[in-house]
Formats: C-alpha cells, structure tokens, sequence
C-alpha cells in the first residue's frame, strides 16, 4: 500500500512539473493571434512548439530603439511597437516569426532574397512578403531541426532581430 501511495505521489508531482516546465510564454494580448498562427502552423507540421518555445518567458509588444521591427534576447521576445501599429497584423505577423525563428528554433539570419529570416526587412518589401508568403513559410519550416540536432551543431548566439530599411 505504501507503494502504491508513494508511486502516485511521484507520478502527480512529476505531471504538475512538467506542466508548469513546459507552458506557453505570456504573449500580449496584442500579439496572441500571430503567436496562436506560428503555433498551429507547427502542429500541422507535427512540430512540437511547447518543446520549441519551453526557454521563452515572454512576448511583449513594447518600443525598442529606432530602426528595429523586432529583438530576440532569449527569453523574451519584443515586437517594436513604435515601428507598427496592434492593426498591422501582416507584419506583426512576419515579424513573430521571425523572432520566433531565433528563440525557438535557432535560426540564424538568411540574407538572401525574400525570407521571413532577413536581417533586413525594407518597408517597401512588405508586400511582397505578402504576395509570397505561403511560399516563404513552407521554405521557414523546412529548416526546422529538433533540439537535441540543433544542440549538436549550435554555434554562436541564437539572439537576434530585424531591422527596419526606411525607403531612401
């Protein structure tokens, strides 16, 4: 009986810590619905997020200094909200996945053609992120590693950001 008593309480302290290891970061209610799409879009890929964003404490849309959409600083994410306005939900949206491409996955900045990993993003590009972005997202995921692969091959730091190119 003791055994039995002691297994069950080991069982529920494990299942309430893992729970409370592996929960969703707080995401301002501003930013939730493109957290909630990158999470979907996940799961449809059989990608795991909570796996994914377990060292993400949170998703604040908040001002950073000028000339950035978007930083990544490990545990938390921050939307610039001086660079965009909470309506501008395609770019919120592209910018989220961006930052989440670092913190989650470990995705390094692609500075080559479109790609939702620019370290670049010119305002008048936004567009065509639009236009291609089916596209864009399918080639995003396809990079997607599990952790215990990007581990062995990390190298550097997975922070980062995307600057804002103004037209000139």
């Amino acid at each position: 009986m003791k055994i039995k008593v002691l297994i069950l309480c080991i069982t529920t302290l494990l299942i309430s810590c893992s729970s409370y290891i592996f929960s969703d970061p707080y995401v301002d209610p501003d930013l939730r619905y493109a957290y909630t799409d990158w999470k979907e879009e996940c799961k449809q890929r059989r990608i795991r997020p909570i796996q994914n964003t377990h060292k993400i404490d949170s998703i604040v849309f908040d001002v950073l200094e000028e000339g950035y959409w978007g930083k990544c600083f490990g545990d938390k994410i921050v939307i610039n909200q001086s660079a965009m306005a909470p309506t501008d939900t395609f770019l919120i949206k592209l910018v989220m996945y961006h930052e989440l491409g670092h913190c989650a996955f470990d995705y390094k900045h692609m500075d080559y053609g479109l790609d939702i990993m620019n370290s670049v993003l010119p305002e008048s590009e936004i567009i065509a992120y639009k236009w291609f972005w089916e596209y864009l997202k399918e080639d995003y995921f396809s990079r997607y590693q599990l952790p215990k692969t990007r581990k062995k091959l990390k190298q550097g730091s997975s922070c980062g950001e995307v600057c804002i190119q103004s037209k000139t």
